[in-house]
């Protein structure tokens, strides 16, 4: 049976993560259909609390049998959002599997652990241009990994100018690749809110599972 799972991101380029889900689900042979609705093109969108946007994506779509919440800790820390993940989910749809991703600072510092995709995205695959991307244990301590992925991404390419700028306006389409191509057994493994998600994600997965079962 064909689980249904409801994805939330902070954004379109969020999307991303969900062949990561899949990828997972499949290694566990469990059939999913990802729900990944863009909320920000109703006519009157929900704010950024996961509270407002799960009630609408809930309202619009019915019953899933797994919610999956993603909301960078960005300076409030990991517990901060697993905390507003789980109330809102025990708000709004309290016997219902779920799990978060929560990416520390941001989503961007997972996307600084694979330099050659880095490369690939930026168009200049054969680039020697050094990157000075930082070990993949440093990454969550970085201020502020989006302004560095994009820096990083621009070096990468080897633009300048006009075809720089150009470039730097495609940052959430590059962002949104770089997430569909993390590879889990590269470096971002040793991400500890990797490690968390994966973790996460597979007790979720497992326990929706079952449920379905019942």
């Amino acid at each position: 049976m064909t689980m249904r799972v409801l994805f939330l991101g902070e954004g379109t380029s969020d999307s991303g993560i969900v062949p990561q889900i899949e990828k997972f689900a499949a290694q566990l042979s469990i059939e999913i259909a990802v729900t990944d609705p863009d909320l920000s093109r109703l006519s009157n969108p929900p704010g950024r609390a996961v509270a407002d946007k799960l009630r609408v994506a809930v309202e619009i779509g019915g019953r899933y049998d797994l919610i999956i919440v993603h909301r960078d800790a960005d300076r409030d820390g990991r517990q901060a959002r697993l905390a507003e993940i789980t109330q809102a989910i025990q708000t709004i749809a309290p016997t219902t599997c779920h799990a978060a991703v929560i990416p520390v600072r941001m989503t961007e510092a997972w996307l600084l652990t694979n330099e050659s995709e880095i490369r690939q995205i930026a168009g200049n695959p054969k680039g020697r241009i050094p990157l000075n991307l930082p070990a993949p244990t440093k990454v969550e301590s970085l201020p502020d990994p989006k302004k560095t992925l994009k820096e990083t991404l621009g070096v990468a390419s080897g633009l300048s100018g006009r075809k720089l700028n150009k470039f730097h306006d495609r940052f959430s389409q590059h962002r949104r690749q770089l997430l569909e191509r993390l590879d889990p057994d590269g470096g971002i493994k040793m991400v500890p809110s990797w490690q968390f998600f994966i973790t996460d994600l597979k007790a979720g997965l497992t326990a929706a599972a079952d449920k379905v079962l019942e």
